[in-house]
């Protein structure tokens, strides 16, 4: 057996080098398949969750436009049940109001105020077609305030799901 001493210098470094080397290599190539494998199953999970997330979310919307569509039907019955009613309750067909109030409602819509010369001009108004102009916009009000909250319950409902 040649001593230990016996080897030259370069060949110990030499041998030395190989060995780091080796091993350096055997947990590089370890270190890349236990990753792989980590990365892999990270993958995994997260497509699970994406699932799982789109399934409560589609419950979530299922259960608001049903909520949403019961209330709109019970608003629109209800506006329709008091717009017949206007008829019961205004019963003064003798009655108008001026063309002036009906412009004035009108343009506050637009947020000004009407045309002078317009409103001199105007055509009187039955005061049951007001009175059934008037519960037709709230009951389109109601409508859109119906919306609204459903689609607030449906932002904070789906932002709950993590």
């Amino acid at each position: 057996m040649i001593p230990a001493l016996a080897i030259p210098f370069a060949a110990k470094i030499a041998i030395a080098t190989i060995a780091s080397a080796a091993l350096f290599g055997s947990g590089l190539y370890l270190g890349n398949r236990m990753g792989a494998a980590s990365c892999y199953q990270a993958t995994i999970e997260s497509q699970a969750h994406a699932i799982e997330a789109g399934i409560q979310q589609a419950v979530v919307s299922d259960q608001t436009v049903t909520k949403y569509v019961d209330q709109r039907q019970d608003l629109q019955k209800t506006s329709r049940a008091i717009i017949k009613e206007v008829k019961v309750y205004v019963k003064d067909d003798t009655c108008n109001l001026s063309g002036s109030f009906r412009l004035l409602h009108d343009s506050a819509v637009l947020n000004e105020l009407p045309d002078p010369t317009r409103i001199a001009n105007a055509e009187t108004v039955a005061v049951e077609t007001v009175a059934e102009t008037v519960a037709a916009n709230y009951g389109i009000c109601h409508e859109n305030a119906t919306t609204l909250s459903s689609l607030q319950d449906w932002v904070r409902e789906q932002s709950l799901i993590r």
